[in-house]
């Protein structure tokens, strides 16, 4: 195509193809956006029911402690203590969502409540509150240790008992905060890998998904 002297209707016809294709790609990007947003209801609903399902076991441990001390006081007493920890991190990563991603980046709820999953396909704002250069801001540096903190008083709940081995292991992967090697072999912080550079609503997701 590059040979030769293009007529006036063919470079007519080469510019539409350009619009063409580039509102194909809009057109992809706003699937995909919406996309996280529909994900991040479907985290938000299951997040609903653990919450009521957790309250009931909470409960009925309480309920057992009372009856048979023995042999659920301590239980009972941990699952106490791991549901008010677990409490104060889902406030502190909701907070997280509605200050730093919602608040900060300018976004309006629409009049059902939902977010604008087509207008969050930004996230400059966020790299700029989280992270300078190739270190952490304050408040970057601030959910990295909230992270930490809160894994740390979880384990401490638990504490040493095999029978709990299983358990933690799989916590500690699940809130695991080491490196991660991109797909171009480049290790990254944590935090670098799975927000910086993504768009709000994808970060709003993972949030939500944590």
């Amino acid at each position: 195509m590059a040979g030769g002297k293009q007529s006036a209707r063919q470079k007519m016809i080469n510019l539409m193809y350009l619009v063409f294709i580039a509102m194909i790609a809009m057109t992809m990007s706003k699937e995909v956006l919406s996309a996280f947003g529909l994900m991040n209801q479907k985290f938000d609903s299951a997040n609903e029911l653990a919450a009521v399902s957790n309250e009931g076991i909470l409960n009925q441990l309480e309920k057992k402690a009372e009856e048979k001390p023995q042999e659920f006081a301590v239980v009972a007493s941990k699952a106490q203590q791991i549901s008010k920890v677990s409490e104060d991190f889902y406030k502190f990563i909701e907070s997280v969502k509605q200050n730093d991603i919602v608040k900060n980046g300018g976004y309006e709820r629409e009049a059902d409540g939902k977010l604008p999953y087509e207008e969050m396909d930004k996230g400059d704002r966020l790299d700029e509150l989280w992270f300078t250069g190739d270190r952490y801001t304050k408040r970057g540096d601030e959910i990295v240790a909230t992270i930490k903190k809160y894994k740390s008083d979880i384990k401490e709940i638990v504490g040493n008992d095999v029978k709990w081995t299983k358990v933690i292991e799989s916590f500690e992967k699940r809130f695991s905060l080491d490196p991660v090697v991109d797909g171009e072999g480049k290790e990254k912080n944590w935090l670098e890998y799975h927000f910086q550079g993504y768009p709000s609503i994808a970060s709003y997701t993972k949030l939500t998904v944590m």
